[in-house]
C-alpha cells in the first residue's frame, strides 16, 4: 500500500504540472489554477523528495526539478509590480492566485462584491500575506539544491523586490512584524484572511465578528524571519560571485533580529500545559489566543547553523511546542494534528468544517518536517502514522477531511455542496515527503 500510495501522488503531481508550473488542484476542482503559497509550498516539498532520493529513485527526479523551476519562473513573472488597491497588488509582493479564463473566476466575479479582474481578462489577487516569504525560501532552497546559477541570475532581482517587500508594504504598522488588512476602501472582493487559514471561521470571535486589521498571523513571522535570514547568508557570503556587496545583508539581518525580539515578546503565553504562542495579533496588538495549529508551524521554519538549529523562536520554548502539539485536544492518532483544538470557542466538529477543526495533509507534513528538524524523530513519526491514515484510505492525495462523529474519515462539505478537493498539488508532495526516507 505504501508503494501504490507514493506512485499515485507522484502520478498526482505530474499531472497537475502544466507549462507554467503547477495547479494547486486538478483542472475540474475549485482550485485548478495556480496559487503562490500552494506552489511554493508544493516546490519546498519537492525539494525535500529531490534531496532524499538522490540515487535509485522510482520517480523522474529531471521531472520534478524542472516542475519547481517552470513553477517558480512562472511566480516571479506574476510578481507585483505596481500599487493596485482593488487586487491587492504591491511592487515585490508574490501573487496569491491567478486565473487565466473567465471559466475559471465567473464564481467570484458573481458575487455580491465582484473581485477584480484586471484589463487584459485576466484574475491576479494578491491577498496573501505568506506567498512572499514562502516563494523567496523555495528560490533559495532550489538554488541550493541545484546550483542553478543561471536561473539565479535570472530571479535575483525579484529576490531582492521580494525581500524588500517584507521589510516596507508587508510590515504595514511598521513593528517588525508582518501583517495584512483588507482596505475599507476597497471596492471590489477579496480574502478577509490573508495567510493559509484563508476561511473567515479560522479567526472569527465567538459572536462571528473578526479582529481588527492589521492582522499579524503566527506562523508568517517565522516564515519571513527565515526568508531573511537565508538571504543575509547569501549576500554576505555568496553575494560577491553575483556582484553584490554585504550591506543589503547586513540590512536583512538587523529586520530578522528585530523581528525575532518582538516575536518573543509579543506572541507567547503561558498555558496550564507551558507556553504557546497566539494565532495572531490583532491590529491594537491583542493576542488572538484560540489554540491552533498553525504555531507548530515556526518549527517547520529552522535555520541550521553550526550545529544547533534555531527559528523565530526562542529556543527555550521549542520543547513545549512540541509537547503541545500531541495534547489529545489537537492531536488524533488516527488523523494527525488539528487545525483547531476542540476546546477553542470557535471549534467545529461538523462535517462542514474548514479550517476550524479539520485536518490538512499540508499542515501535518510541514510540522512532521518541524519535529524532525528538531530532532524530534519519535514525535515525527507518530505524526507520520497518523497522517498518513487517512492519505491510505482516500487513495487520493486530498485537500482535507474531517472525523465523523463515529470516528470515520469523512471529507469536507460545506452548506453550499463545496468539497474536497481530491487532487491537491501539496497533499501530493507531502505524501511524497512522508514516503520517502
Amino acid at each position: 500500500m505504501t508503494t501504490l500510495l507514493s506512485q499515485t501522488a507522484y502520478k498526482w503531481l505530474l499531472e497537475l504540472a502544466t507549462d507554467e508550473g503547477i495547479n494547486a488542484s486538478g483542472k475540474d476542482e475549485i482550485y485548478g489554477c495556480i496559487f503562490g503559497r500552494d506552489s511554493a509550498i508544493t516546490i519546498l516539498k519537492i525539494l525535500r523528495v529531490l534531496e532524499k532520493h538522490k540515487d535509485n529513485s522510482p520517480f523522474d527526479l529531471i521531472e520534478l526539478q524542472n516542475i519547481c523551476r517552470r513553477s517558480l519562473l512562472t511566480l516571479i513573472t506574476l510578481q507585483g509590480k505596481e500599487y493596485n488597491l482593488e487586487s491587492g497588488e504591491e511592487p515585490g509582493k508574490f501573487i496569491h492566485e491567478y486565473r487565466k479564463e473567465k471559466k475559471q473566476y465567473e464564481h467570484l466575479i458573481n458575487s455580491a462584491t465582484p473581485w477584480y479582474v484586471y484589463p487584459d481578462g485576466k484574475m491576479r489577487i494578491y491577498d496573501s500575506i505568506d506567498a512572499t516569504p514562502l516563494t523567496l525560501i523555495a528560490i533559495y532552497r532550489y538554488w541550493k539544491l541545484t546550483g542553478d546559477d543561471a536561473f539565479l541570475l535570472e530571479v535575483l532581482s525579484s529576490v531582492e523586490r521580494g525581500l524588500n517587500w517584507i521589510i516596507t508594504d508587508g510590515d504595514k504598522d511598521k513593528d517588525n512584524l508582518l501583517e495584512y488588512e483588507l482596505p475599507k476602501t476597497r471596492k471590489h472582493g477579496g480574502l478577509r484572511v490573508q495567510s493559509w487559514t484563508d476561511s473567515h471561521e479560522s479567526l472569527q470571535k465567538i459572536d462571528g465578528s473578526m479582529p481588527e486589521y492589521p492582522i499579524a498571523p503566527v506562523e508568517v513571522q517565522g516564515y519571513a524571519w527565515l526568508a531573511l535570514i537565508l538571504w543575509a547568508d547569501f549576500y554576505r557570503d555568496e553575494g560577491r560571485t553575483f556582484s553584490r556587496t554585504s550591506g543589503f545583508a547586513n540590512k536583512l539581518s538587523k529586520y530578522a533580529k528585530a523581528m525575532k525580539k518582538r516575536f518573543n515578546e509579543l506572541f507567547l503565553f503561558e498555558e496550564e500545559q507551558g507556553v504557546f504562542a497566539a494565532q495572531a495579533l490583532d491590529g491594537y496588538k491583542n493576542q488572538i489566543r484560540t489554540v491552533t495549529g498553525n504555531p507548530l508551524l515556526l518549527l517547520w521554519a529552522a535555520y541550521p547553523k553550526n550545529n544547533t538549529v534555531y527559528s523565530i523562536l526562542e529556543k527555550g520554548y521549542v520543547q513545549d511546542l512540541v509537547d503541545r502539539a500531541f495534547s489529545q485536544d489537537l492531536f488524533d492518532p488516527d488523523f494527525g494534528i488539528r487545525t483547531m483544538s476542540i476546546y477553542a470557542a470557535t471549534f467545529n466538529s461538523g462535517q462542514n468544517s474548514y479550517h476550524n477543526g479539520s485536518f490538512w495533509p499540508k499542515l501535518n507534513g510541514m510540522i512532521h518536517e518541524g519535529l524532525e528538524h528538531f530532532g524530534f524523530e519519535q514525535e515525527a513519526e507518530k505524526l507520520k502514522a497518523a497522517a498518513l491514515k487517512p492519505i491510505e484510505h482516500f487513495g487520493t492525495p486530498i485537500e482535507l477531511y474531517v472525523k465523523g462523529e463515529n470516528g470515520d474519515y469523512l471529507e469536507f462539505k460545506s452548506e453550499t455542496g463545496q468539497v474536497s478537493c481530491k487532487n491537491q498539488a501539496w497533499s501530493a508532495a507531502v505524501t511524497l515527503d512522508l514516503l520517502t526516507s
